[in-house]
């Protein structure tokens, strides 16, 4: 996916919406989308994956319980995909989702992540029966001003916050923070990856670097089991890694998505190792 302004610009800019106008998309724009969309074939392990543009204009001013993560008002557009089964397909389709959700913010679009979501909206997407549909996203002109009841949402999910660095990010084990000094070039990366979205804000990802070494392995921490049981987490991963691996890109740093055998020490109960940056 290439981007016509800085990757940090466009994580720094994109904000998760859920009020519309409802109005329509101009055909530039769609026809941008739509090459976007078709751009991504691939997993990160070898998936085969496919997106797909949909309209779906509901009536203006309905409120539509899409899914579990607040009401959309005015929705009309949406991307849903589907990808091949595999232990990592999660993760990739969030990788990839979620170069997506930054080429709607760098056209000046809103967008929405559903992890969630009521299936029976997209019937006429099929999925075969070796793919999962993970995910969608909404998107379209947001409105002006959220909601009340999406200002009291996001309050009590605190989606305008985020943990501290070291809550985050650890050196060697995960019992030892990482400073910045000590993370070096990959300072930026990390910072961006602490701005990704994640299901509830729940931020599940934990990042241990190698010390003397730009190799980081990224963990999931379970926060929530409902969560983790539908495999969200493992998709918050995929964003985590999609913006950390675009920042390190625009900076230079060269490195390839490995699942390997991180020498990371015991792990705390809840946390699972789930992949490796390693620098080439």
């Amino acid at each position: 996916m290439r981007y016509g302004r800085p990757v940090a610009d466009l994580i720094r800019a994109r904000r998760s919406t859920r009020t519309y106008t409802g109005g329509p998309i101009e055909e530039g724009t769609m026809r941008a989308l739509a090459e976007a969309c078709a751009s991504l074939s691939n997993g990160l392990f070898g998936e085969k994956v496919r997106f797909k543009l949909v309209e779906k204009p509901f009536r203006k001013d309905q409120m539509v319980s899409l899914g579990d993560y607040g009401l959309q008002k005015n929705p009309r557009y949406f991307i849903i995909g589907a990808i091949g089964k595999g232990g990592m397909a999660r993760e990739s389709y969030g990788y990839l989702m979620e170069q997506m959700v930054l080429k709607v913010t760098e056209l000046g679009l809103g967008s929405c992540w559903l992890g969630i979501f009521n299936r029976q909206y997209f019937s006429d997407f099929s999925s075969a029966d070796d793919e999962i549909v993970p995910a969608i996203i909404t998107l379209g002109i947001a409105a002006g001003k959220p909601r009340f009841g999406e200002r009291i949402m996001r309050f009590g999910i605190g989606a305008n916050s985020r943990k501290d660095w070291n809550e985050l990010f650890f050196s060697g084990t995960l019992g030892q923070p990482l400073s910045r000094e000590e993370a070096g070039p990959y300072s930026e990366p990390l910072e961006m990856l602490r701005l990704a979205p994640s299901a509830g804000n729940t931020q599940c990802w934990r990042i241990v670097k190698d010390k003397g070494a730009n190799a980081f392995h990224f963990h999931i921490s379970k926060r929530k089991a409902s969560y983790y049981d539908a495999g969200l987490h493992n998709i918050d991963i995929g964003i985590a890694m999609c913006h950390f691996e675009l920042s390190a890109r625009e900076k230079g740093l060269a490195g390839d998505w490995k699942v390997a055998a991180p020498k990371t020490g015991a792990l705390p109960e809840g946390t699972e190792y789930r992949v490796s940056w390693l620098p080439r």
